[in-house]
């Protein structure tokens, strides 16, 4: 049996219901753990701290020493029992209170972001194993190359499970809206929401299309299927 920390946003949570869009939020949840769950199921034991909304370095505060999580033995969320650490990477502009209103600062901010929260992560984990999926962002492929140890089990899930889609994970599942930009910026903002709005109109209306099979019924977040999927053919074989 090996314990399993789980870091990460929403995608680590599992599947979320129907009601993304509807007249309650409040009753907008995981209705299912996903890989948490097919962890279990194969033997294994979870540790989750993963959290829908997270941004990486509030994923980071969580394992840190200083948190109550880690301060208290007993809580069921410290790092010092995990033998992996698995990582649902999401978008690095999360950490930012103020959004870039520059295509060229929109398109290198989150490189270093994301630089700062890995190499956070190996401070914190020691030598432990850390294993990747790019959720709400793709990995960048510097990271197997900077971090030679770590491995990084799918870079892009949206690219892995809808290999036909042009919708960007950042604008499918992001917490934060864009204010005043320049024209540019605005522009891409702009033609990646339509992207967005046509991506979960086919997951919920054509149901022999990708988008359904592996992100309905919320469609914006991997379903327990893409999970299984997930799972079974790319964590399992590493345990």
């Amino acid at each position: 049996m090996t314990t399993i920390m789980i870091l990460g946003d929403s995608y680590a949570c599992g599947e979320w219901n129907g009601n993304r869009s509807g007249d309650r939020p409040s009753e907008y949840r995981v209705q299912h753990p996903g890989t948490q769950k097919y962890l279990v199921d194969a033997g294994h034991r979870v540790i989750t701290v993963a959290d829908g909304g997270s941004s990486n370095w509030s994923q980071l505060d969580r394992i840190s020493p200083h948190h109550p999580y880690q301060k208290d033995r007993n809580s069921g969320h410290n790092l010092a029992e995990a033998d992996v650490v698995l990582w649902f990477m999401t978008d690095p502009l999360r950490d930012l209170t103020t959004q870039p209103t520059t295509m060229a600062d929109f398109h290198t901010r989150p490189d270093s972001l994301l630089r700062d929260s890995t190499e956070q992560l190996r401070g914190l984990v020691g030598d432990r194993p850390v294993w990747i999926v790019g959720g709400v962002g793709r990995v960048p492929h510097w990271v197997q190359t900077e971090y030679p140890t770590w491995r990084v089990i799918v870079p892009d899930l949206m690219g892995w499970l809808c290999p036909e889609a042009q919708v960007s994970t950042v604008h499918l599942c992001r917490t934060w809206r864009y204010g005043h930009c320049e024209p540019e910026l605005m522009a891409h903002h702009e033609a990646e929401e339509q992207r967005v709005s046509n991506f979960i109109w086919r997951a919920e209306h054509r149901t022999d299309c990708d988008g359904h099979r592996w992100f309905w019924p919320d469609g914006a977040h991997p379903n327990r299927e893409a999970h299984r999927r997930l799972t079974q053919e790319l964590i399992l074989p590493l345990l």
